[in-house]
């Protein structure tokens, strides 16, 4: 193989992934909510490896909570805070750090994505496709957050090549290779279950029923289901709310299951997912094939899988109660590769062949990393504002949007804990993972909030004015807050572009705070 065969594609797939990484916010500014909680699960399990073996996983991870409560591990599968873990121990912790990890997991979905396209393309177009993938809209936004979904890509990309490359007729250990990283991917995060059908649908698209015929099918197939079985105890055990919001329960705030406009959102989010240019091309892909055929099996296999691919995912989209655009995260790979063959086949003929498929995948690519993504300042200049006026062993409540990313700040600049931490949304209201998913007001008094502050023995709040304070305990939060039993120390404007996470945030200081003793700590800090 030749320069243009090996080094050029690693090159420019090297050089996207460090333009991605490189144009990542790094500044503690998380565009999403969940994204330092994901970066402290990895943090949680880094500090228990290097000081709490030996000990109880849940005792040490409650005391943990106490000083930085904006952990979401008991939700998701293990593969993800391991991996951060381990980039903790080899560089610190820190939001470089995380986002890097999630960098690496890029690396390796671009790496699956150049496999996959390489069982029926040349090297530049295949190079080309994965350019496509890393430019759409889901990919360039979540791949640039501490998410999960580029590691769970990651592990799907490199089972769809491993699948082809079965089907194409090379060895069975192929087959068990697609099953491992299927699982390796529901493990990193639960939804990559619903692309398992793909898999199934793909085979018996391919090779009809005669497929179950094969014992390596059933032998990867069983052992493929025995493997997901702790993770679905897990998840009906810790996490019932993922199933709950996945069915349409009680924290499904959405439409009903396969109604009509369930099913229309994800198509009109498409333009969004995966982008324009690479949604047009992909759309014009069947009626080229319709009117040209297949070029060859190879590439019959691939817009085989794709199909079957787009299906399942976008079954989900519509099965799912709770939607978000991101869930489309996995649309992005039949589109872009579609995209992609629609431009292979249309330059048929043309000596510049291979370099026009690769200038589209560019032109997406370079258009993708040009928009910008929503900023947000940071919660930096709150957590150095409390660690001003803190104390060892200061009872910290947080009255304000951004607790995750105020925790994460906060445990950047205190590697021994100081504080104690407690979130007043857990306290006065009552929510489930979300306010979105519903709230309940708690009805506490005036008097009722006066004795939980004593009880908690706050020293220090931060106050974002009017959060929440359509709910009447926390107005009555508040209102205790700025009265004269609380001392203003400090205030800090924060920038954003979503106006409720941004503006002022105000520091107390209570004037006769009280002694909490450890077991009440325990009992307003739990997780929950």
């Amino acid at each position: 193989m030749g320069l243009r065969d090996t080094l050029l594609p690693a090159a420019i797939l090297t050089l996207a992934t460090l333009a991605m990484f490189y144009t990542s916010p790094m500044d503690e500014g998380f565009m999403w909510g969940d994204a330092p909680s994901f970066a402290l699960n990895g943090d949680l399990v880094h500090d228990y490896v290097a000081h709490g073996l030996g000990r109880s996983p849940v005792a040490f991870a409650n005391e943990w909570f106490l000083r930085y409560p904006a952990l979401t591990i008991s939700l998701y599968p293990p593969v993800f805070p391991v991996a951060e873990a381990a980039m903790f121990a080899l560089f610190g912790f820190s939001h470089m750090a995380a986002q890097a990890t999630v960098s690496l997991f890029v690396a390796l979905a671009a790496w699956g994505a150049y496999a996959i396209a390489r069982t029926a393309l040349p090297p530049l177009p295949s190079t080309a496709a994965v350019l496509m993938l890393l430019g759409t809209g889901a990919m360039m936004v979540w791949s640039r957050q501490v998410m999960m979904e580029a590691p769970t890509m990651a592990f799907l990309c490199l089972g769809a090549a491993a699948l082809l490359r079965y089907q194409a007729g090379a060895r069975v250990w192929h087959l068990y290779i697609a099953v491992l990283m299927l699982v390796a991917a529901t493990y990193t995060k639960q939804t990559a279950i619903f692309i398992a059908p793909a898999f199934v649908a793909f085979l018996l698209l391919e090779s009809g029923w005669a497929v179950l015929r094969r014992g390596a099918v059933w032998i990867a197939a069983v052992a493929g289901t025995i493997a997901i079985l702790p993770l679905i105890a897990f998840t009906i055990l810790y996490a019932p709310q993922l199933i709950d919001v996945g069915v349409g329960g009680q924290y499904a705030n959405e439409l009903p299951r396969y109604a009509l406009a369930s099913i229309a959102r994800g198509a009109l989010d498409l333009p969004i997912i995966a982008g324009w240019g690479p949604l047009v091309l992909a759309l014009l892909y069947m009626p080229l094939v319709a009117v040209r055929g297949w070029a060859d099996a190879a590439e019959r296999r691939i817009a085989a899988l794709m199909l079957c691919w787009f299906v399942a995912a976008y079954a989900s989209l519509s099965f799912v109660g709770h939607y978000e655009w991101r869930y489309g995260i996995f649309l992005t790979i039949p589109v872009a590769f579609l995209a992609v063959l629609f431009v292979y086949r249309l330059s048929q003929g043309l000596a510049s062949r291979d370099i026009a498929s690769l200038a589209g995948g560019a032109a997406i690519f370079g258009l993708g990393l040009a928009t910008p993504l929503p900023y947000e300042q940071g919660q930096a200049a709150v957590a150095e504002a409390v660690l001003r006026h803190a104390e060892p062993g200061d009872v910290l409540l947080y009255q304000a949007y951004d607790s995750k990313s105020f925790v994460f700040s906060l445990r950047l600049r205190t590697p021994e804990p100081k504080l104690y931490v407690l979130r007043a949304e857990k306290l006065v209201v009552d929510y489930a993972l979300t306010r979105a998913w519903g709230i309940r007001d708690r009805n506490m008094s005036e008097t009722d909030v006066a004795a939980l502050v004593d009880r908690a023995g706050v020293s220090l709040v931060v106050l974002q004015p009017g959060f929440w304070t359509d709910q009447p305990s926390m107005a009555r939060l508040e209102a205790l807050v700025t009265g004269p039993r609380f001392e203003k120390l400090e205030q800090v404007s924060l920038r954003s572009q979503e106006a409720r996470r941004g503006g002022l945030h105000v520091v107390y200081r209570n004037r006769a705070p009280t002694q909490p003793t450890a077991e009440t700590l325990r009992q307003l800090g739990r997780p929950g």
